[in-house]
């Protein structure tokens, strides 16, 4: 079951990434959105409600100002108003995973400051739903080291400085779930 899981989760950011490659956004929200909600019910389904509770209050945080004017009630457009739902659901969450709670709301805070796009923080709370582990932050901290450094160091080579890059964050999530399941292979070979 877990390399079926895999080979969606591959499959679906390989074809996000050459979006995102290609024209620097995904065509449809519906791209990021169904597989949050598959990633959610599988998680439900793992026995793990409180991970899904706390990125379905993250999803309804960002998108506080469509609810505001659905309801019509300006009060819900405020981060304020959203803070008890958000705290009750990380401390749920923090109980039975910690790291992958941290994330989660670390990938909605990137977000949120505009330092992600809306597509790359929703893949990587997909991806923190279906493997919330400590492997999976790991292996999301390692590629996106590697490919700063790579980078960082090609800018020093080729303009004498360093420079930052703007890339697109799905293609390097997909590299980090490949470098996660690389791992698990490897510490299961040597466990």
């Amino acid at each position: 079951m877990d390399w079926i899981i895999f080979g969606l989760v591959v499959t679906w950011l390989g074809i996000v990434s050459w979006f995102d490659i290609r024209k620097s956004e995904i065509p449809h929200s519906a791209w990021v959105v169904i597989p949050l909600i598959g990633a959610g019910l599988y998680r439900i389904l793992q026995g793990d409600w409180t991970l899904v509770l706390l990125a379905a209050v993250v999803a309804a945080v960002s998108e506080r100002y469509r609810i505001s004017k659905a309801f019509g009630w300006e009060e819900l457009s405020r981060i304020i108003t959203w803070l008890p739902l958000l705290f009750l659901g990380a401390f749920l969450s923090i109980q039975s995973s910690p790291l992958s709670a941290l994330a989660i709301i670390g990938f909605w805070a990137a977000w949120e400051l505009k330092w992600w796009g809306g597509a790359d923080a929703v893949s990587a709370i997909t991806v923190s739903l279906i493997w919330p582990s400590e492997i999976f932050i790991f292996a999301f901290l390692a590629a996106h080291l590697i490919v700063v450094f790579r980078l960082g160091l090609v800018s020093a080579i080729r303009e004498k400085k360093i420079s930052f890059h703007r890339l697109p964050g799905i293609p390097i999530l997909l590299a980090s779930v490949i470098f996660l399941k690389i791992s698990c292979v490897f510490l299961n070979q040597i466990l």
